[in-house]
């Protein structure tokens, strides 16, 4: 209360013909400010460090994602989640990234359609990507965002099962396509498969296990088999 009234006189008495009461982050003013990012309008309110030849040499979009090359998927997603709330905490001018929580919406940490868009523009430069102007409404919090970047920088690897169905796949089309020498492929596919059904089917003497199975079929049942197994 106090403080509002002493705001409220000096602005009855200002000679300027328009005043705004504002609270500034002035840490965050300074980290703008040292990263070049401060607006023209606020760079009269803290003193930006002169800045050196060569200041972020290394960084571009190429180096997050060699570097995410190189982590296992949990700690590619750490990096991920680092790098995201780093450049929100930019973008809001707060003056460390530890204040922004993981799972907070962005619009209760304050972003509109003007911060969106340049989180938007700094993660297109951080990662390469072309990423759409609804980023940040798709994946409305730190984590969301971060865990989709994963998916499209670092996706993990293909299952055992998703392995063996493309595979297989192929091998229909291989079929499909062979030109009248289909039962010259089979015989050479259908050894592959029966020992690949030995490794993977149930031990010998399983009265209702793969291999009983695999003892009495054709080829076109080797086929049918693999796939209501999968």
């Amino acid at each position: 209360m106090e403080q509002g009234l002493e705001l409220f006189d000096a602005a009855v008495s200002s000679p300027d013909p328009l005043v705004v009461a504002a609270r500034w982050d002035m840490a965050g003013l300074r980290a703008r400010a040292e990263a070049g990012e401060l607006p023209v309008m606020l760079r009269g309110l803290v003193r930006a460090p002169r800045r050196t030849a060569g200041t972020g040499a290394g960084a571009g979009p190429g180096a997050l994602a060699g570097r995410l090359a190189t982590l296992p998927r949990q700690d590619a997603l750490r990096l991920l989640v680092d790098t995201v709330r780093a450049q929100v905490a930019a973008v809001l001018a707060h003056g460390s990234p530890d204040s922004v929580q993981l799972d907070r919406p962005f619009n209760q940490l304050g972003f509109d359609s003007l911060t969106a868009v340049e989180l938007r523009n700094r993660l297109n430069a951080d990662t390469g990507l072309r990423l759409p102007p609804t980023l940040v409404f798709d994946h409305p919090t730190v984590n969301a965002l971060a865990a989709y970047l994963a998916e499209v920088l670092a996706p993990a690897p293909p299952s055992a099962e998703d392995t063996l169905r493309r595979a297989l796949e192929q091998i229909d089309d291989l079929l499909l396509n062979a030109n009248g020498e289909g039962d010259v492929v089979r015989a050479r596919l259908v050894p592959i498969l029966q020992g690949a059904l030995t490794k993977l089917g149930a031990a010998p003497g399983d009265a209702g296990g793969v291999m009983d199975k695999i003892d009495t079929a054709s080829d076109e049942e080797i086929f049918a088999l693999i796939d209501n197994e999968l």
